[in-house]
């Protein structure tokens, strides 16, 4: 899923994946950034152990993300 936010002229975004890794959990990879750049500023990774864990942390982040002006594209 990928959050864009536009600010002082620039625009942002914030991407959140879900992975199912070789062991059985889930990975969620978090990378945010300005658009233009060709790199990301960071990218954040973190382990669920359910599919099911692993959606409700993606809906609190973009619920977060939402209350801080990022809206869903894709």
């Amino acid at each position: 899923m990928i959050l864009f936010k536009n600010s002082n002229e620039r625009t942002y975004y914030y991407k959140i994946s879900i992975y199912k890794t070789l062991f059985g959990d889930f990975l969620i990879q978090k990378e945010y950034g300005a658009a233009q750049n060709v790199k990301p500023t960071n990218v954040i990774k973190e382990y669920a152990e359910s599919k099911k864990e692993a959606m409700f942390k993606l809906l609190d982040i973009v619920v977060d993300k939402k209350d801080l002006g990022y809206l869903r594209a894709a």
